[in-house]
């Protein structure tokens, strides 16, 4: 009886000792290997794995930032791999020349007609009708519409996650061309319907993108100024709060974003013929704010006109203390503190926004999930082409994976 204390079945360990090797395994191995047997495919779909990673990940030496693959400007140009302090992941699509909404591990993209919601760790993908779009509004500007989020037929729109019931939302509302709000709307992307939403009290501008930040988005282009307004996902009640002053003497362009799980306001704006920011992030509870960056960015070229249309917003902090940030031209930036010094880290990228890698499930609702090697194939008529693949730049991955895939074996056959 000792000895079998000892000495236990080892086909009871196998799944444990699967489910370890597979957390260390690159994002695309893990896909490949679904496919291999019934037993990986469990441990591999399981809500537990799936936290167990994403809370190993959340451990990383390097935050990660995902981009827009393809050329820019039909010009092929090499990209940008990443540096000591970032790792950059490219996801093959036109993402960049639309508007997106990113929030967790999720990115939402509307398009004209529909508005969709996708995975890029997993491939999942799903859809739901919009209904048709807005007249354009005569004020419309559209050669600057490039230079900001705007959603197709000048909706205002929102995405985000509700932390009490962790389901997804996604919110639009219609306006007039003085920006009164027609009709507001929200979807549960667990329900998959839209259905009516008081709307708020405020007028809503269509070029600034809004944020989600535990359980409730934030739209800053607000009427009356000098406020954000927040809309709680969860009691669906909205709210607003009062920018800092300092923000509010600049006069300049102002995004709202999440950083490290904290809302922050970077302001921009010209001074002694440099591009500056100010970044403030918001202290809970009493939602006051407190400066936390102050940069000096790049030469001002284009006269002080143009500070109404540029705008920055960070994307991450790394591990030794430096901040990455992206222009309206989805430019990235790193700042260093200690030196005061900023640098232009890559021109040619077209940033989209933090990655956080998660394997669970979008919505409990039937979805098509494509494997990468099948997004390239995938017609425009069922997943929009910019819904293509991601290239996972990891180095000597395909060395680790073999290594990992020997140790697997060696273990079957010591059974």
């Amino acid at each position: 009886m000792a000895e079998e204390e000892i000495n236990p079945n080892p086909v009871h360990l196998i799944p444990e000792l699967l489910e370890e090797i597979f957390l260390r395994l690159p994002l695309k191995s893990i896909l490949t290997f679904k496919t291999v047997s019934k037993q990986w495919r469990s441990i591999l779909e399981s809500r537990r794995f799936a936290e167990r990673r994403r809370t190993m990940n959340a451990q990383a030496k390097k935050p990660k930032i995902m981009a827009a693959g393809g050329d820019r400007d039909g010009i092929r140009r090499r990209r940008f791999r990443g540096d000591e302090e970032v790792d950059v992941l490219y996801l093959h699509s036109d993402v960049a020349s639309r508007p997106s909404l990113p929030c967790d591990s999720l990115v939402c993209v509307p398009v004209p007609g529909w508005v969709n919601v996708f995975n890029p760790s997993t491939g999942e993908f799903i859809r739901f009708p919009s209904g048709p779009d807005p007249v354009k509004p005569k004020y419309a500007i559209p050669s600057l519409d490039t230079l900001f989020d705007v959603f197709p037929g000048y909706w205002r729109m929102g995405f985000g996650r509700d932390d009490i019931s962790g389901c997804y939302k996604i919110v639009r509302m219609c306006c007039k061309a003085n920006w009164e709000i027609l009709r507001c709307e929200i979807l549960d992307v667990n329900i998959g319907r839209w259905r009516k939403l008081n709307p708020p009290h405020y007028k809503i501008g269509y070029r600034r993108r809004s944020t989600c930040v535990n359980g409730s988005i934030y739209w800053v282009e607000v009427t009356p100024r000098y406020k954000l307004l927040a809309l709680d996902l969860h009691t669906e009640a909205w709210r607003d709060i009062r920018l800092p002053s300092e923000a509010i003497q600049l006069e300049t362009s102002c995004q709202v974003t999440n950083l490290e799980n904290r809302l922050v306001l970077a302001s921009s704006y010209p001074k002694d013929k440099y591009w500056n920011v100010k970044i403030w992030g918001m202290n809970a509870p009493g939602e006051t704010w407190s400066l936390i960056y102050s940069i000096r960015l790049v030469e001002n070229l284009d006269g002080d006109f143009f500070h109404l249309w540029f705008w920055t917003r960070p994307v991450a902090v790394s591990k030794q203390g430096n901040l990455f940030i992206h222009d309206n031209y989805k430019r990235l930036f790193k700042y260093c503190p200690e030196t005061d010094e900023v640098c232009c880290v890559d021109e040619n990228i077209c940033v989209i926004s933090p990655f956080v890698e998660d394997l669970v499930p979008v919505t409990h609702l039937e979805t098509k999930t494509y494997g990468l090697k099948h997004l390239d194939h995938v017609s425009s008529g069922g997943i929009s082409n910019f819904f293509r693949r991601i290239d996972f730049m990891r180095p000597n991955s395909i060395l680790v994976t073999t290594s990992i895939v020997a140790l697997i074996a060696f273990c079957y056959r010591s059974r």
